[in-house]
């Protein structure tokens, strides 16, 4: 049966070229100096678009013999095959362009072609799959039927954190977000993240940018905070996506060369005493009952924010273009994604039914494994995670019309 989302859709790029956008250039601090835009948006909340319809093509709910848990990531190829990385079994499956199994392959172990923890799954600009292992600390790297072709580890820099490879480019370099673990005076604080390139070896070799991470109330531990300020990182191909949900502040990367920067303001959501209120209990909800008394003390020595961080999630399509999602109310069952050329024009805006994953309520990381709701975009297709009425997770691949963006 066919089924369909609505997304919003610009009419005329010349027409949303208008005031709300100015464009400078300026010297960037990366590198060599070099021309970048930056592109100024007063409220990407405000943009009001058309709509058209998304075309679902297939869905992992009609294979009975697949049953996904924890979904780590999916990627397209490019022939429109989607492979998807299932965390809890430590597999890749691999769905050809009408939806059925074209390959299954690995299993849990430190092998060749096993995995213990399926951190993400990408995409080289040679089109080729690769698996990155967050507890081996490694890339896996596969043909289009699975099959492994190469490995090689990941250095994760000196002292506690994590890296998180977000583009891998033509030389066999890596950009990753790497996040450390920094000893930090009482109170609400954010440690760094950094924006690093590996060498081919897999050796962190330069530094790109730096970040204010996820924010934390530091006490003898460090506590969530609700609502929290944050670093957000993305990648495909050869382009990286970086910034903070304080304001409108990303950049976005070729290689470790910055292309465009959005910057803006944007009107603040007051968090209600209610919503605080759920917060606290959606984030008990994730621990077993007998820890939800101890885990209640300690957010009580913690804090939950006033106001909504200006959004909640990022992705980069294979055509380099920015995927901003918001940061929805927790009674929210839609996210609106707005998308935006790197010359600031704005395209196009989705509604996806939001998916609300641990991530967004835990405090550990700043670069989380967790998925949201828009998995990969690209051929003309979006691939979309969601829950069914089991609460069991289905990943839905959808085509977008001819008017989608060009």
């Amino acid at each position: 049966m066919e089924k369909r989302l609505v997304i919003i859709v610009a009419a005329s790029a010349m027409h949303l070229a208008c005031e709300d956008r100015t464009t400078e250039s300026v010297s960037t601090g990366a590198g060599d100096p070099a021309d970048e835009d930056i592109v100024r948006i007063s409220d990407v909340h405000a943009l009001d678009l058309p709509l058209v319809e998304l075309r679902l093509i297939h869905s992992t709910a009609a294979l009975p013999d697949l049953h996904l848990d924890r979904v780590a990531g999916a990627v397209f190829l490019p022939d429109s095959a989607l492979i998807i990385g299932d965390g809890g079994a430590r597999e890749l499956v691999f769905l050809d362009g009408d939806g059925s199994i074209r390959a299954r392959s690995g299993r849990d172990g430190e092998g060749p072609g096993e995995y213990r923890w399926i951190e993400r799954v990408g995409v080289g600009v040679d089109g080729m799959p690769f698996v990155f292992d967050r507890r081996l600390r490694r890339f896996t790297f596969l043909d289009a039927d699975g099959d492994v072709t190469r490995i090689q580890r990941l250095d994760q820099g000196a002292g506690l954190g994590a890296a998180v490879p977000l583009s891998r480019l033509e030389s066999g370099e890596v950009v990753a977000a790497l996040e450390t673990r920094p000893t930090l005076p009482p109170g609400l604080q954010r440690g760094p993240v950094f924006l690093v390139l590996s060498n081919d070896l897999g050796e962190i070799v330069d530094t790109v940018g730096e970040w204010a991470g996820k924010e934390r109330y530091v006490t003898d531990e460090w506590l969530p905070v609700g609502f929290a300020r944050t670093a957000l990182f993305a990648g495909r191909g050869s382009h990286a996506l970086a910034g903070t949900t304080d304001s409108l502040d990303l950049t976005l990367y070729h290689g470790v060369d910055p292309v465009a920067r959005l910057r803006g303001g944007y009107s603040p959501r007051r968090v209600t005493v209610r919503e605080k209120e759920e917060w606290t209990e959606r984030f008990l909800e994730v621990f077993p009952e007998d820890f939800r008394a101890g885990w209640r003390r300690r957010l009580e020595r913690s804090t939950i924010r006033d106001f909504y961080p200006t959004f909640g999630a990022i992705k980069v399509d294979a055509d380099g273009r920015i995927w901003i999602g918001d940061y929805p109310k927790l009674a929210d069952e839609l996210r609106r994604w707005t998308i935006i050329e790197p010359d600031g024009t704005q395209v196009a805006a989705v509604n996806l039914p939001v998916l609300f994953p641990l991530g967004q309520l835990e405090a550990t990381v700043a670069v989380t494994s967790q998925p949201v709701e828009l998995l990969d975009v690209a051929h003309g297709r979006i691939a979309v995670l969601r829950r069914d009425e089991f609460d069991v997770e289905v990943v839905e691949v959808y085509e977008m019309g001819s008017n989608r963006p060009q």
